[in-house]
């Protein structure tokens, strides 16, 4: 719909590729997991085996050796065809990447060759009841006891929370304060002291969503990720690459919804009414401004150069975006926005989009990370 640059015809072949593993294997089936509110292990066996997962891991560590763009090709077609159960680009380019660039080696060579395979499925675990993201906040304690480390604390809407073989856990040193308290802490799903609960969902009820008390956790020093206490820098230095990531759903799901508007407001001569063109015009202009500076953002991720506040614009914008779309698809379809196959799917989508709101940080968290950011720029 737009015209971008990013792309190579390799790209485009990937593209066709991922397309064709997704309508055949996955799509068929996911209504049913929705209904389960959870993906079964397999589809990420599956995923693993048809090339869909770590694709920018060096082939030593189990991955492909490619670059980020072929993950934006995977997150693409993943919006587009309304999957949001098995998001590989959790698994792929948020969670993994902690390990590739923080692990020792013998970490990476425990988790990343099944992270790549599918065999092993990860989460991070940084959100809590009372707070969600905000670091400040952050009640989860990691106390030195001999050689190890005990974690007490709930961690809340984790994704893929109650059916990861690993979490990256944000905890704090206890009574202690300030940034350099946060450490990240690997915890193996079967420790004793882990309790995991899922959280039915009304929006991408297909995603794995859950709860985690940590409760006496004893895990040994060996599961620190990176250095102690550097644990709010690390965070914020991916939660950017995270935020880049959901931006780039968000929009390519804006896009398809947008589509296949026009597509139905054209079949019912909708285009006739002014009120129609002038609601489309406006998605269609803030969908082609979103698609330029998210292109932009793509460029510097792919070129080593990531930039965390400009992440944080891309996916305030491209979210706004799409829930805007989302509720046009309603209202435009009058009763069939909210009746029969095609109300369940707009509806579906209005619920989705909220969620695309919300997580990885909320719209005012968002706002709030550039305003904090904009005296630097003068």
């Amino acid at each position: 719909m737009f015209h971008t640059t990013l792309f190579t015809p390799a790209h485009e072949a990937l593209r066709e590729e991922v397309s064709a593993f997704l309508e055949a294997e996955i799509l068929p089936h996911h209504a049913a997991w929705a209904a389960a509110g959870a993906i079964p292990r397999e589809a990420w066996h599956m995923a693993g085996r048809a090339g869909l997962l770590c694709r920018t891991l060096p082939r030593e560590m189990g991955g492909h050796g490619g670059s980020f763009l072929e993950s934006v090709v995977i997150i693409e077609e993943l919006a587009r065809l309304r999957i949001s159960g098995l998001l590989t680009c959790l698994q792929s380019d948020i969670v993994a990447p902690f390990l590739h660039r923080l692990g020792t080696r013998a970490q990476q060579q425990a988790w990343l060759p099944g992270f790549a395979s599918g065999a092993v499925l990860g989460a991070v675990a940084l959100s809590e009841p009372q707070g969600g993201s905000d670091l400040a906040g952050l009640r989860t304690t990691a106390t030195r006891h001999g050689e190890g480390l005990v974690l007490d604390g709930r961690k809340a809407h984790i994704s893929n929370g109650s059916q990861a073989d690993l979490m990256i856990v944000a905890a704090r040193r206890p009574g202690a304060g300030g940034e350099k308290a946060i450490s990240l802490v690997l915890v193996e799903a079967e420790r004793p002291g882990v309790t995991r609960r899922a959280i039915p969902k009304s929006a991408m009820p297909a995603l794995n969503t859950a709860e985690i008390d940590l409760d006496g956790c004893l895990v040994p020093a060996a599961n620190l990720l990176g250095a102690e206490g550097t644990g709010f820098l690390y965070l914020m230095t991916f939660l950017g690459m995270e935020r880049l990531v959901l931006a780039i759903y968000a929009q390519a799901s804006s896009e398809r919804i947008l589509r296949e508007l026009i597509g139905d407001c054209d079949a019912r001569a909708l285009l006739e009414h002014q009120n129609t063109r002038f609601s489309l015009a406006d998605l269609y202009a803030d969908c082609a401004v979103n698609r330029a500076y998210l292109d932009g953002c793509i460029r510097a991720a792919d070129a080593g150069r990531p930039d965390p506040k400009a992440a944080c614009v891309a996916k305030l914008r491209t979210t706004n975006t799409l829930r805007q779309a989302a509720a046009l698809g309603v209202q435009f379809r009058g009763a069939a926005g909210i009746s029969g196959a095609s109300g369940q799917r707009a509806t579906q989508d209005m619920l989705d989009s909220a969620v695309q709101s919300i997580w990885g940080g909320t719209s005012e968290v968002m706002r709030d990370v550039i305003g904090r950011s904009l005296g630097s720029v003068l």
